[in-house]
């Protein structure tokens, strides 16, 4: 009986957090469902009116695309980035691999206004404001500690001597890699895009500095938050946390997958 106390109090301490962050979430979903002019919990009436508003309004659609497109080019650079860091550090000495590690997740730690004040200055100079290349290098900077976690992750359980005996077998570099390094790792990789492409999808600060002519659709919907309050934002909201809640979930299938197949 003493040992399970300890137990029910952390289990009940678990599911008091999961709670406490699912809770705007519980506010939210029935939210967006309102036929109501304005927000309101809890909702009177239901229906899919601001669903369907948010899919007829060339603002909001507009807005979903440019920050799809800034998310798709984040990813491709986080994503090969983050992955070729990851092999670096993997090879380095042992000794440097801390270091190098602590260096290249450093943004995850940094308040994003600062790395948003940074490249608005920077971009300022190159004069590249509201510029969605600029934005989307900005974002993959920010998404790729995240790739270096996931991927130095997998890179660590996989066997070195399997490369290496391709290289014996007489395979280039780039061939031993290919065949015997990069098929284990592809399920850790599309994990880790997965988080970039969130990442960079839902950045709000960064593309409030960059964008001045275009928005994306975090800016959207911090607009209307400020002027407007439409439940609009409730059946956006609604949306997104749908949409992430199934990648989230792709994104941790894929990475315990890998991590079963690197498993020795």
């Amino acid at each position: 009986m003493q040992t399970l106390k300890p137990s029910l109090l952390l289990t009940g301490y678990f599911w008091l957090i999961v709670a406490y962050m699912i809770f705007p979430v519980v506010i939210v979903i029935p939210v967006s469902f309102a036929s109501s002019e304005f927000l309101r919990f809890p909702p009177e009436d239901f229906g899919v009116r601001w669903y369907r508003a948010y899919f007829t309004d060339p603002i909001w659609i507009a807005a979903t695309i440019t920050s799809f497109r800034v998310a798709v080019l984040s990813t491709l650079i986080s994503t090969t980035c983050g992955t070729l860091a990851g092999l670096a550090i993997s090879r380095s000495p042992q000794r440097m691999q801390s270091p190098l590690t602590y260096a290249a997740t450093v943004p995850i730690v940094i308040p994003h206004i600062f790395i948003a004040l940074g490249v608005f200055i920077l971009a300022l100079r190159m004069n590249l404001t509201d510029s969605e290349i600029a934005l989307a290098f900005a974002h993959a900077a920010v998404a790729m500690p995240f790739v270096v976690l996931i991927t130095s992750a997998a890179i660590r359980q996989i066997d070195p001597t399997i490369e290496r005996a391709a290289r014996v077998l007489g395979a280039g570099p780039v061939r031993a890699f290919r065949v015997a390094t990069l098929p284990p790792l592809i399920p850790a990789i599309v994990a880790a895009a997965i988080f970039a492409f969130f990442v960079s999808f839902d950045e709000l600060i960064i593309a409030q500095f960059l964008m001045k002519g275009s928005e994306t659709l975090p800016m959207r919907i911090w607009a209307d938050l400020r002027l407007d309050i439409s439940p609009v934002v409730a059946a956006v909201s609604g949306l997104l946390i749908v949409v992430t809640t199934i990648a989230m979930a792709c994104a941790e299938i894929l990475r315990r997958r890998a991590v079963a197949t690197l498993a020795p």
